[in-house]
């Protein structure tokens, strides 16, 4: 084998040698999340009509027994955002105020995908989410941020599964470690996903 190949071959072994590992903060990129940006109330007539149905049923036992005025008027105060999943509309919906939501601002949380008048995201404990970037005509992933504690937070990346998305990864981001000391940047630890909540 002539020396420069030697060589090179030498430099690339060293260079995957000294690579450094993937940390868990790559795994995790910290998305910006955010509340839903407006009133249900504020969509398109035609939207509107196509998510009040499609919500009932993801209301449960608070609804018992309410009139359909009553809970049509509940739903108009919920928060949306208009959202595209894969080149088809969709909208992104979280209750405001004391319905639904717990002492902490997490709340229940849906996306209902509008061309095929579905909910394809179906969630509770929910404060903030985000929609990663994904390749033309490919559903892009959700990540949802819940309130965990005064320096703490869970994310959720949701991974969409064939007609619905499913939890995929789960990390507790800490902003300060127990004695309320801020790290120079957030801890992300992965850990398994609650199979019976979020």
């Amino acid at each position: 084998m002539p020396i420069l190949s030697i060589t090179l071959f030498l430099a690339v072994l060293s260079g995957q040698a000294t690579a450094p590992p993937v940390s868990e903060a790559n795994a995790w990129p910290l998305a910006a999340t955010h509340e839903a940006s407006t009133s249900l109330e504020r969509l398109p007539p035609a939207q509107r009509s196509t998510l009040l149905p499609l919500l009932k049923p993801y209301l449960g036992p608070l609804v018992q027994g309410e009139s359909p005025e009553e809970i049509n008027q509940m739903m108009r105060s919920f928060r949306a955002e208009r959202i595209t999943l894969a080149g088809s509309p969709a909208v992104a919906v979280q209750p405001s105020g004391r319905d639904l939501c717990g002492a902490s601002g997490n709340c229940s949380f849906w996306i209902i995908d509008l061309r095929h008048r579905r909910v394809v995201l179906n969630a509770v404990g929910i404060r903030s989410f985000a929609v990663s970037s994904a390749r033309s005509g490919v559903m892009p992933d959700i990540i949802t941020e819940s309130h965990a504690s005064a320096f703490e937070q869970e994310h959720i990346r949701w991974h969409f599964q064939g007609s619905s998305y499913e939890r995929g990864e789960c990390a507790t981001v800490a902003s300060a470690d127990n004695d309320g000391q801020p790290y120079p940047t957030p801890k992300i630890t992965s850990h398994p996903c609650d199979p019976e909540g979020n």
